[in-house]
């Protein structure tokens, strides 16, 4: 992170995170069979009857979850009015703006089912909108194995998205969940079989938080934020010897 910030370094020098997940990992045989079953059940993605790609609008609820640390953590398990008229509005802006077509899906996931539900009942009627898509029968216990396949299988749905838009309660809009879905879309292998779902780039990504204005929301950045350690200030960067952080920037 600290070369990545350096302004001496060649930008191009340091790897994206996303290209450096994909020289590691590869998703697991369980995630994206669960993946895969579900693309192939609900036809994401595939053309309409006059040959026209239906694409899908990922959205991902952070809400509160029992038992887990609620330092920097959403305040409610489930969103109330004002934050559901704010993502409905927001999502009605990402269509106008990053969609060609009239019609599209919509795939909600949420780390409640509470948060989940809510928002499926606010969009039911939203005008264009096809079919709610939503994952069945979720383990949603990170900590346990089928938790974390259900998570990874999500993650990997959110990456053949054509707009990913987040909703978080009462927190930040940081998600390192959200950065994982958004790297993901740089692995295509998964997808061999269906290759309309290969991916290239980053698809528009919007974020709802309670700091949004009226009728208002955020563009996010798809792609994982380097640290800057000079943040806390000088009076911790500063040491006898100099101020390290800012040598380095010079």
């Amino acid at each position: 992170p600290l070369l990545k910030v350096n302004p001496h370094v060649p930008e191009d020098a340091i790897p994206g995170f996303p290209e450096m997940l994909h020289e590691m990992f590869a998703p697991g045989q369980q995630p994206v069979k669960r993946a895969l079953e579900f693309l192939r059940e609900t036809g994401w993605g595939k053309l309409d009857w006059w040959g026209i790609n239906i694409p899908v609008i990922a959205i991902h609820v952070r809400a509160r979850e029992d038992g887990e640390d609620n330092d920097d953590w959403p305040t409610a398990s489930s969103p109330n009015r004002i934050m559901l008229d704010k993502l409905r509005h927001c999502l009605e802006h990402a269509i106008a703006r990053e969609l060609k077509v009239k019609t599209f899906d919509i795939f909600v996931a949420s780390t409640t089912e509470s948060a989940r539900s809510a928002v499926v009942e606010t969009l039911d009627d939203l005008p264009g909108l096809r079919n709610v898509l939503t994952m069945k029968s979720l383990d949603r216990n990170r900590k346990a194995d089928t938790g974390a396949v259900d998570a990874m299988a999500e993650a990997l749905l959110i990456s053949r998205a054509d707009v990913f838009l987040r909703l978080v309660i009462g927190t930040s809009g940081f998600s390192t969940f959200a950065y994982l879905s958004n790297a993901l879309r740089l692995q295509n292998d998964w997808v061999n079989d269906l290759p309309w779902l290969k991916r290239r780039g980053f698809a528009p990504n919007y974020v709802v938080t309670e700091g949004c204005g009226p009728n208002r929301c955020y563009l996010a950045p798809p792609d994982v934020r380097m640290a800057n350690i000079g943040w806390h200030g000088k009076q911790y960067t500063q040491r006898s010897c100099g101020d390290p952080v800012e040598k380095v920037e010079r």
